[in-house]
């Protein structure tokens, strides 16, 4: 376990829940649960703990380390219609891309992140609009060349929580196709759901680390 965390305090980690109506019941204590337990092991390796939002809700909670903290901040969430997966992702990368874009003329430089986004379903964007996810990450990453950012400066991980084909599908789409079809750096995991089973706080820990450690195996292999 110790090897898997190693590089953990190297990343700022931000989980953004779906906090659409579809998560109602058995999909929402689920998210509840593998990110509470996920929390206390995270922060046992990384002391800035981690930052919880969510995709329609504004709040924003950062640096948790408790359990507790993790499942007061779900029962002060209310479910709402809409999955704007491409809107919150607009927003958290060109926030970030500014940073640094600053920070990088001064000489300076900005912590790595490792953007973790559970959800069951679909975006509510169309296919055609500028904040369909898929063109969000395209500019993303050719944004990230553009600045000659490491490889492994930004990551995101896509996790399914349920069952859905049309979600899945949608899933494997973004990690399949993006990098080669657009000639981008990788900067995608996904995780489809697995049938008959939901997602456990071992599967977040596997996420979690699997994505940060593969992301600088490869840098490392490219120096």
């Amino acid at each position: 376990m110790e090897n898997e965390f190693q590089y953990l305090d190297q990343f700022d980690t931000v989980l953004i829940v779906d906090d659409s109506r579809s998560m109602i019941g058995r999909r929402w204590e689920t998210a509840r649960k593998a990110l509470g337990e996920l929390t206390v092991v995270a922060a046992q390796y990384d002391k800035d703990g981690i930052d919880i939002l969510f995709l329609n809700d504004p709040t924003v909670r950062n640096g948790l380390t408790t359990k507790e903290e993790v499942d007061k901040l779900f029962q002060s969430v209310t479910l709402t219609p809409g999955t704007p997966i491409g809107r919150k992702l607009e927003s958290l990368l060109t926030t970030y891309l500014n940073k640094f874009e600053e920070l990088q003329r001064a000489g300076e430089k900005l912590k790595k992140v490792n953007y973790i986004l559970l959800t069951d379903g679909e975006p509510t964007e169309h296919k055609d609009s500028e904040l369909y996810p898929d063109k969000v990450i395209v500019r993303a990453a050719k944004r990230l060349d553009k600045l000659h950012a490491p490889q492994v400066q930004i990551g995101i991980q896509f996790v399914q929580i349920g069952h859905s084909v049309s979600a899945t599908k949608f899933l494997q789409s973004l990690d399949d196709d993006l990098m080669h079809k657009h000639n981008i750096r990788d900067i995608v995991d996904t995780t489809p759901a697995q049938p008959g089973r939901d997602l456990s706080t071992n599967d977040m820990i596997k996420i979690l680390t699997g994505g940060i450690n593969r992301r600088v195996d490869n840098q490392d292999k490219h120096r």
